[in-house]
């Protein structure tokens, strides 16, 4: 009986198991998102239509902890998750995975109380143990004291999203962390925009105990006192080809760097950002070991020290690799670079025209920097494209050419000839010809590099002769078959043509090759012209005794011992044949015998 119950249980789970995911419409099949997601199992699919959405209690959505996907029918344009200032948006509240999918939706006016105990993600809240994704959605207007926009704890993913416009309950109070999104874990944040945001600490994103990653999004024109765009406390988060920029900050306007934070900061510009006490873009107070490679920092402002970055007492070193640290600004000390027993060392890094100084403190040279009161800036030609930038900046562009201090675009001209290859509208006597690439985009062409000489150039059809009746005339082929003439090739002259003349027939003369006009029956007179040709005879019907020969001429008649009647004539008026009569006289008597048996005999 136990093994038999088993079977049983075996065969119902595979059932389950093998049940189609359902796809569940709002409002079609359930009047609310929530009623929804209440219904659905895992797998299944919720397809919202256009409207604004709300609900009861403390959030308008709750996943449930189940790995479903919630998503817009036509994008977050129109169709909107509201709070109504009341309640959280949406909840990953815990257990949900991967397959835990919001898609396309406007989060906004969600409300984490200021009196609960955990006011966080006004917009979206992901507990510790999900790792949900979150794509295409707007969130913006949302309230809590962290995370207004967002709260990411666990191992989550967001991608495509705008986050603008949200706030903590207080910005000026230190209870309050990261008005767009606040990390507590490693998610991923990739291709996203967070502006306009505020709160006390990191206006835009606040990394607190996280290794989380932000991937090629742009952070801008948020505030708060404590990092204006990002605020990284312990732990080593990466922000990769990100644009940080126009955020605003007490201290640190891009990026405020806090106790054991060690960050990598790749290939990201940091730009018009602006401390109002220090740092303009970046702060670093009793840091890890740091990382910023291949970035810009350029046109930052603090009204104190520290223009571009400021240290003070790091326990690691910074590393700054291959770096631009440009034309920032401070009211203190230190335009670009202000070290206070901070520990930073610079490679391959350029730092210039940063005002009132370039470095002040202490810091290490690893090789290759270039520290110098004004950026020595030239022409950097790169194909068509021309900008005016300092050397390393220019060698960092593959296979561009900087011509020096002073340079300007004009110059670029002289060494930027190469071979133009023209199409067939615009060639002359050649394919090619060696200008700069802006004259060969004029001329339609495809420039083939600086350089370059007309062998790059595949050579086009050359014309030949195309042999007319008429004469002769060198051109490509299809026009030359269109005209209904021979084309002999490319390279063929018209010497290789064959002669035409004038070829004539019993009933006319046409211009044509000897061949042709043989083939016709005429009679082909070379290199002469139809008026050359003898007077056509009068042809008509020859009345012979065997029967009649039409278009026979008179004396063709009388060789053949008929009797022609003329050019108006017609068999029909001929006699009817007489085929006895051998001498064509229309009588059968003797002399026709005797020339028959004058024939007798075997036929030679």
């Amino acid at each position: 009986m136990r093994r038999m119950f088993s079977k049983m249980a075996g065969a119902s789970l595979l059932m389950t198991a093998s049940v189609a995911a359902a796809t569940i419409n709002v409002l079609g099949d359930q009047p609310t998102i929530q009623d929804a997601v209440d219904v659905a199992v895992n797998g299944d699919e919720v397809v919202v239509a256009p409207g604004t959405w709300t609900g009861t209690g403390d959030n308008v959505v709750d996943f449930l902890g189940k790995a479903i996907t919630v998503r817009s029918s036509n994008g977050p344009g129109v169709t909107i998750i509201d709070g109504e200032g009341a309640r959280r948006g949406v909840a990953f509240s815990g257990g949900e995975t991967t397959a835990s999918i919001i898609k396309g939706f406007t989060v906004r006016n969600g409300l984490v109380p200021a009196s609960n105990a955990s006011s966080e993600g006004g917009g979206i809240r992901c507990a510790p143990n999900t790792s949900a994704a979150i794509i295409d959605c707007t969130i913006t207007g949302n309230t809590a004291w962290a995370g207004a926009g967002v709260m990411l704890r666990g191992s989550n993913s967001m991608s495509g999203c705008t986050i603008v416009n949200n706030n903590t309950h207080d910005d000026t109070s230190v209870n309050s962390y990261g008005g767009g999104i606040y990390c507590l874990g490693n998610s991923m944040v990739t291709n996203c925009e967070i502006d306009s945001n505020g709160s006390y600490w990191g206006g835009g994103v606040v990394f607190f105990d996280s290794d989380a990653q932000l991937i090629n999004c742009t952070v801008s024109a948020n505030s708060s006192v404590q990092g204006g765009g990002l605020y990284i406390r312990n732990q080593s988060p990466t922000i990769d080809d990100c644009t940080i920029e126009g955020n605003t900050a007490q201290y640190g306007g891009a990026a405020y760097l806090f106790t054991s934070s060690s960050p990598v900061f790749t290939d990201c510009i940091i730009s018009d950002n602006s401390g109002s006490s220090f740092a303009g873009a970046i702060a670093a107070y009793l840091t890890g070991p740091a990382v910023l490679q291949n970035c810009i920092i350029s046109h930052n402002n603090s009204s104190g020290n520290g223009g571009g970055i400021w240290m003070l007492q790091s326990q690691s070193v910074m590393q700054i690799d291959n770096c631009r640290i440009t034309s920032n600004s401070s009211g203190g000390s230190g335009g670009g670079v202000y070290s206070d027993n901070g520990l930073v060392a610079l490679v391959e890094t350029l730092v210039c025209d940063n005002t009132p100084n370039q470095i002040v403190g202490p810091w290490s040279n690893s090789g290759g920097n270039e520290v110098s009161e004004t950026c020595i800036i030239g022409a950097c030609c790169d194909g068509p494209d021309c900008s005016l930038i300092t050397q390393l900046d220019c060698e960092a562009i593959a296979g561009s050419t900087w011509l020096g201090g002073n340079s300007t675009c004009d110059d670029c001209l002289t060494i930027n000839n190469g071979a133009c290859c023209l199409n067939e509208e615009f060639r002359g006597a050649s394919n090619c010809v060696i200008t700069d690439p802006v004259n060969c985009e004029d001329l339609v062409g495809d420039w083939q590099g600086s350089g370059t000489d007309c062998t790059a150039c595949v050579p086009p059809p050359q014309p030949g002769a195309c042999c007319l009746v008429s004469g002769c005339v060198l051109m490509w082929q299809d026009p030359c078959i269109s005209i209904g003439g021979a084309w002999l090739g490319n390279d063929s002259s018209c010497d290789d043509c064959p002669a035409s003349g004038a070829c004539c027939l019993c009933d006319g003369c046409l211009q044509t090759w000897e061949l042709d006009c043989l083939d016709a029956g005429g009679k082909w007179l070379a290199n002469q012209a139809c008026q050359d040709c003898p007077p056509t005879e009068e042809t008509g019907p020859c009345c012979m005794a065997s029967g009649c020969i039409m278009n026979a001429t008179e004396q063709e008649c009388m060789d053949n011992l008929g009797e022609w009647l003329g050019g108006n004539g017609d068999c029909a008026d001929c006699p009817q044949p007489c085929f006895g009569d051998l001498n064509g006289d229309w009588i059968v008597d003797i002399d026709d015998l005797l020339i028959l048996l004058g024939a007798y005999g075997i036929c030679p």
